[in-house]
């Protein structure tokens, strides 16, 4: 499977993000391509995998991965992943923290650790994640970088 990437930096290509992120039952109302780095992954024409990351000062959220029906288990979530993280590295940011309902052993095989809300940078707390859309239920997961 060949996939490109680029990130999303348009109306039309940021509803097709949205798209898939609600079709994989993910949060998609408060995102913002203006402001956070959303990035779409293609195979061919298709978009078949999304990502993003929410930078608060030193620190990034990591969050809507999903990856389309029908491609999962290809490592396309992998790939993402390993993509944001280089990603927040280059930016010289301390951490990268996530809030899961599904993925947490996706994520601890990436390095991320199991945390606390009480133990989030404050600056995370501003998040439309921490603050409403994601429910107390969710797992927080850290990966110091």
């Amino acid at each position: 499977m060949t996939l490109t990437y680029k990130p999303i930096t348009d109306i039309e290509g940021f509803e097709k993000f949205r798209t898939l992120l609600k079709a994989s039952g993910l949060p998609a109302d408060d995102l913002n391509f203006q402001r956070d780095l959303l990035v779409g992954y293609y195979e061919a024409d298709q978009l078949v995998g999304t990502g993003a990351l929410e930078v608060y000062g030193d620190y990034a959220l990591l969050r809507s991965l999903s990856v389309k029906l029908g491609i999962r288990g290809k490592s396309v979530g992998t790939t993402i992943t390993d993509y944001l993280i280089d990603e927040a590295r280059g930016r010289k940011l301390k951490g990268i923290y996530l809030l899961t309902e599904k993925a947490r052993g996706f994520f601890l095989k990436k390095g991320f650790l199991d945390t606390t809300r009480d133990a989030v940078p404050q600056e995370l707390h501003a998040s439309s994640e921490f603050s409403h859309v994601c429910p107390a239920s969710a797992v927080v997961m850290h990966l110091p970088l």
